[in-house]
């Protein structure tokens, strides 16, 4: 018995009794420290979060979805937010360790739609300047007989400009102000129009543009000479009914005829209309018009923008009846003239005046509305001027000339520029200037890098040009009554099978980021659940609070 309770004894004095100096044993294993998520990691992942789940819902799941969202670093010329400019610790801009909020797909090569204008506008915003200008020379020629009238001529310099747009809705304004200048001058009677398109290439609608298409506005040919964006509009409106309905072309001009077929109906069902273009041939007329079908007598006046043939003829014959109109007397018909040659100006030119339009605004009507046709111009344009913005169409010295204004040239300078810009050109093609073509691909991460340097460079000037959602251009009914509305800057795109939005975002705390959504493969009649989440995407970057 007592062996036991020696036993027992012992067993207790070593499990409740440790000898002095002995090492504590840990209590649980050592464990490595994970530091502690951030507020701003926090948003970042809750935002990335919110953006995944967007696209999974937008119930596009055959559909190519590459986006990219960063945030980009306040600058001097950065546009203002509505609290007053940022004077916050800068974030890096694109390309110098940006943070990047989103991304995925970001360096799949797609099918950009007008993505494409923002390589365009973006290159000739820097290589020329938005204080460039595009110049248009008039002037006369003396006559080769004596006793005859001088010609008229006028050397084009592809400016699109000449509309409506900027002359009060009067598509020939600008000639108006041109026989202004030519009666000072004492040129009342003139013989024949010459006209010199020699600057732009032959080819002035692009190959891989679909060609069943061509009559319409979005195909409208770039030339060196252009009016009212190379369409004839044709304004419809309702008579009574059983009589032919209220057609008209402007502006009017000899170059299209037309052939009006159009009833006006009682029934809203019997409402259904067309135009339908003839070409004709290189002399005038040029276009023969059809308008057909019925027009509802409760239906609003409409208009049908349709796309000429031969742009310099078009705007000769314009022209020359609108000094006729003016009271200068053309005796002589519209031809096309080579003015220019190997060895400069005809030498019996004489310039009576120089119509320049600014790049500035020219890039804001590409971008803005999403003209193509403005945006092939200005590709050209870049083309033609990168190398030397201050070279002169017609000048002596071939040093001082212009290369010729082609896709060809405008391509090869785009794609410079933006390799020289440090922009990933990885799987980048640039084959026009609007993006009607299949054969354009961009990544976002490209759009999103040539973003964020256009506003680390140029700030609100450049921003400005874009749409802006809820309130104008090619945004103006998306975002409204959003949070969005008038805080989302873009750039749409859409061409068949293919919906994109790119820009700018002003965020609820002031400070901007810069995205890009290219979605391809969107099905037939599901082009609203691809702008639905665009739209989505751009409310909830309104909405996140952008921090170092």
């Amino acid at each position: 018995m007592r062996k036991w309770i020696l036993v027992l004894a012992l067993f207790l004095f070593v499990l409740f009794v440790q000898p002095l100096g002995a090492e504590q044993p840990p209590a649980t294993a050592p464990t490595a420290q994970i530091p502690a998520e951030t507020p701003a990691e926090r948003a970042v992942r809750i935002l990335r979060k919110d953006l995944d789940r967007i696209f999974a819902e937008a119930g596009l799941p055959d559909t190519i979805i590459a986006a990219r969202v960063v945030a980009l670093r306040p600058t001097q010329g950065a546009p203002e937010s509505r609290h007053g400019r940022d004077r916050g610790v800068a974030l890096p801009a694109a390309g110098e360790g940006a943070q990047v909020l989103y991304s995925v797909r970001a360096d799949q090569p797609l099918v950009p739609a007008s993505t494409v204008k923002l390589v365009t506008t973006a290159a000739c915003w820097e290589r020329l300047g938005p204080d460039w200008r595009i110049r248009t020379r008039v002037g006369h020629v003396a006559p080769e007989k004596k006793g005859d009238p001088p010609d008229l001529a006028v050397l084009g310099g592809g400016d699109p400009n000449f509309s409506g747009r900027f002359w009060d809705d009067d598509p020939v304004g600008a000639f108006r102000q041109w026989a202004g200048v030519l009666k000072s001058r004492g040129l009342t009677k003139l013989g024949r129009v010459l006209l010199d398109d020699g600057l732009f290439e032959a080819e002035v609608v692009h190959p891989n543009w679909p060609a069943n298409q061509r009559q319409e506005w979005y195909e409208a040919p770039a030339g060196a000479l252009n009016l009212n964006d190379n369409c004839v509009d044709v304004r419809l409106a309702a008579t009574k009914a059983g009589e032919f309905s209220d057609v008209r072309l402007v502006p009017p001009t000899a170059y299209a005829v037309l052939d009006n077929q159009m009833k006006t109906v009682a029934k809203k069902d019997r409402h259904r209309y067309g135009v339908a273009r003839e070409v004709l041939g290189a002399g005038l007329p040029g276009l023969r018009l059809r308008a057909s079908g019925g027009y509802w007598t409760g239906a609003a006046p409409a208009v049908q923008n349709v796309a000429v043939h031969n742009p310099t003829l078009y705007f000769g014959s314009a022209l020359a009846e609108t000094l006729r109109a003016e009271g200068i007397v053309v005796a002589g018909p519209v031809l096309r003239a080579h003015l220019v040659t190997a060895d400069g100006v005809h030498p019996a030119f004489v310039c009576d005046l120089v119509h320049t339009s600014p790049l500035g605004a020219t890039v804001t009507v590409a971008n803005k509305r999403s003209q193509g046709f403005y945006a092939e111009c200005l590709l050209k344009l870049l083309g033609a001027y990168a190398a030397n913005p201050r070279a002169e169409y017609g000048a002596k010295a071939p040093a001082d000339r212009p290369r010729v204004a082609s896709w060809e040239n405008g391509r090869a300078e785009a794609m410079r520029w933006l390799a020289e810009r440090g922009i990933p050109t990885a799987g980048v093609v640039v084959d026009d200037g609007s993006g009607l073509s299949k054969e354009n691909r961009l990544t976002a991460l490209a759009v999103t890098e040539l973003l964020a340097l256009m506003y680390e460079r140029y700030g609100e000037a450049f921003v400005g040009t874009l749409a802006v959602a809820g309130q104008d251009g090619s945004l103006r009914s998306r975002m409204r009554n959003t949070a969005a509305e008038g805080n989302v800057w873009g750039k749409t795109g859409y061409v068949y099978g293919v919906s994109a939005l790119s820009g700018y975002v002003r965020t609820r705390g002031g400070r901007w980021v810069a995205f890009s959504i290219l979605m391809n493969d969107v099905p037939w009649g599901q082009l609203w659940r691809a702008r639905l989440a665009q739209d989505k995407v751009c409310i909830r970057l309104v909405n996140y609070e952008v921090t170092q």
